[in-house]
């Protein structure tokens, strides 16, 4: 996957054309998709080479009015709210180079701001737009290709099948409403396409795609397995890709394009991390952009902490959850005495729900057992979700009834059913960062053992990832290569949006020698050696033992640390530090700073589970610089990498010459 900057252009439609009777596609093209510069920020070209990218469009307001969208950063937007509920996300369906312009499809509804937009505009009409803010092509790496995709996806999926190489195997399903929307799309791939008609089966509703892809049997060899659509639809088929056929996570990807919400029923839908933010959506499924060609996509989502019947995205993943930390002062507070009783009340209700244990338990429980997929799949019975579970009825009936008084679930009779909150726990960034079968987020969990460790330290307790009982949280990781493999993991997938970056910084770039240290080096190493594969550097990854110091630091021209100094005291990272500056000309460090603890609560988050899984807190960048500064190099700068969100938002770099 290649990360790239959210750049905001204009365009002007240039082509019109209906595919089916229910799919528009309009082509856009314009003199800033070229590089060029804005106010002293480089643009660089449009770039889009998946063919699962996505462009968020701001469809001009009906009434014709102006809307400020936002300002330009470097290499994010910052989006002002008015503008982003004028958005919504389509597929990249193909790029033209030469003639500069790119095309997206639109699929037909009743009404809708996209549909409606689309369905009228002219040629010579003005939009806006951002991204793509990632890419990822076709893996040339696996064996086989199973798609499976509704007509939302199928803009992807017709790309995939012009971009894929000769020789390439695959078999893809593909469900429409009607025999008139069958495409027919020249391929040089060798595949097997299911069209299924639903018909009158109204949209995300049909098990027409699940049923289909029980009954594929996959060749030997690795497969790789995409799949978007509804998202209380797909949720099963996740679930049986991933639990029945036992496909490993980095050979799934499940899409949540878009959610079916029940008529003038309120749904938070989640939308990706480079969003970051809560959308609400009260459509009703006839409504055009309940289900938009290739629509907003939970692919690189952050978790969803769900307090109540309200859910809330939060920008690192294995968030413990909770609602935010923004509690005014106590009743007996001067301030909350002269308060209006409206406000006390807020104020107490405030606490009350800060105070609640309940929501991250039971949300961490359902996404652990499978429980929303599982209702999603049909499965809605106490008896049969607990027999699919493995656990006992009593027990699942307890769980059961908690998410129904969270607003997670409904129930008729002896049959649970998801709730447009319970939905959302059905997508995978849900399902990657509250799984407790994880070990690594078992251990951030660990934040409920946080009065033992402040009385006693880290070794008056086992951590509840592992059985092995060590001093220290570095030690207990060398001892259970499962807990050690977890967390290199979670870092990976926060990485893997600023990797790139990193890569790209002048100490890395112009280094004829880097040490890689840290929770990601062998993978970082292979990055690393994919961007310059010419360049003769070489590259090393010292041993443990030189982090400790029972090694000596390898002499080099730069070293890399990521995610280096969590859990190491700060005696310890003194000691690490000075040995590296001693061994190299220039250091990077990345960590997941909380600088914003204070006023952010997913960073006071990562801070406090942080210290209760390690026994030691996690560091601001400040912090960092001054301690490089204090060990005498000769220069400590701190730069934002990135879109600004997620754990790895910082990085320090220190030069002694």
């Amino acid at each position: 996957m290649q990360v790239l900057p959210i750049i905001l252009r204009e365009v002007e439609v240039t082509g019109i054309v209906d595919i089916t009777p229910n799919m528009r596609r309009l082509t856009v093209a314009g003199a800033q998709l070229e590089a060029s510069e804005v106010d002293g920020v480089p643009r660089p070209a449009f770039r889009s080479e998946g063919f699962d990218d996505h462009v968020k469009l701001v469809i001009p307001p009906p009434d014709g009015s102006t809307v400020d969208i936002g300002e330009q950063g470097e290499f994010r937007f910052n989006w002002n709210r008015e503008a982003l509920a004028l958005t919504r996300d389509y597929t990249v369906r193909s790029v033209d180079p030469e003639a500069g312009s790119f095309s997206f499809d639109v699929v037909r509804h009743d009404s809708g701001l996209a549909s409606d937009w689309a369905f009228s505009v002219s040629v010579g009409d003005r939009l806006s737009f951002a991204g793509p803010k990632t890419c990822a092509g076709i893996n040339p790496d696996v064996d086989f290709h199973l798609l499976i995709a509704d007509e939302t996806a199928l803009p992807a999926v017709g790309r995939w099948l012009e971009e894929a190489p000769a020789g390439t195997r695959a078999h893809i399903i593909i469900e429409v409403p009607t025999a008139e929307d069958i495409q027919d799309i020249p391929t040089e791939a060798d595949v097997e396409i299911d069209w299924l008609i639903r018909g009158t089966t109204p949209p995300g509703e049909s098990t027409l795609m699940y049923d289909t892809v029980r009954n594929v049997t996959l060749p030997e060899g690795r497969t790789f397995a995409w799949c978007a659509g509804e998202a209380l639809t797909i949720a099963p088929i996740r679930r049986y890709l991933r639990r029945d056929l036992g496909l490993p996570k980095e050979d799934v990807e499940v899409v949540g394009y878009w959610r079916k919400t029940p008529a003038a029923r309120p749904v938070v839908d989640q939308r990706s991390a480079a969003d970051h933010r809560t959308v609400t959506d009260s459509h009703t499924p006839a409504e055009a952009d309940a289900h938009t060609a290739g629509a907003s996509r939970t692919v690189d989502a952050p978790n969803v902490a769900t307090v109540g019947t309200a859910t809330a995205t939060a920008d690192s993943p294995g968030s413990t959850g909770g609602t935010s930390s923004t509690g005014g002062a106590s009743s007996t507070d001067d301030s909350a005495a002269s308060a209006s009783p409206e406000s006390s009340l807020d104020v107490l209700g405030q606490v009350h729900e800060m105070t609640e244990i309940l929501p991250p338990i039971i949300t961490r429980a359902a996404v652990t057992f499978g429980i929303n997929d599982l209702i999603a799949g049909g499965i809605t019975t106490a008896e049969a979700i607990a027999a699919e579970a493995g656990v006992d009825t009593d027990g699942i009936r307890v769980v059961l009834t908690a998410m129904c008084s969270l607003g997670l679930l409904e129930r008729d009779g002896d049959h649970y059913s998801n709730t447009p909150t319970g939905a959302v726990l059905t997508s995978e960034g849900s399902a990657d960062g509250l799984d407790l079968e994880d070990p690594a987020l078992l251990d951030l969990f660990s934040i409920v053992d946080l009065i033992d460790v402040l009385r006693g330290g880290f070794a008056a307790r086992t951590s509840r990832a592992s059985a092995t009982q060590a001093l220290t949280w570095h030690n207990q990781r060398a001892a259970d290569s499962n807990l050690d493999a977890a967390h290199r993991s979670r870092t990976l997938d926060h990485l893997q949006y600023v990797l790139d970056i990193i890569l790209d910084l002048e100490p890395i770039t112009t280094a004829s020698s880097v040490a890689l240290a840290g929770d990601a080096d062998a993978e970082v190493a292979a990055a690393l050696t994919r961007k310059a594969p010419e360049s003769g550097r070489a590259i090393h990854t010292p041993a443990a033992a030189a982090l400790t110091g029972e090694q000596a630091w390898p002499r080099v021209d730069a070293t890399l640390l990521l995610a280096g100094l969590t859990g190491r005291s700060r005696v310890e990272a003194r000691g690490l530090l000075a040995r590296v500056i001693e061994n190299s000309d220039s250091l990077v460090i990345v960590e997941p700073f909380t600088d914003g603890a204070e006023a952010d609560d997913h960073q006071a988050e990562e801070l406090v589970s942080t210290f209760a899984a390690t026994g030691h807190a996690s560091w601001t960048s400040h912090e960092v610089r001054d301690l490089l500064v204090d060990l005498g190099v000769a220069s400590v700068d701190v730069v934002d990498i990135g879109w600004g969100f997620g754990r790895f938002r910082r990085a320090v770099i220190a030069d002694r010459r």
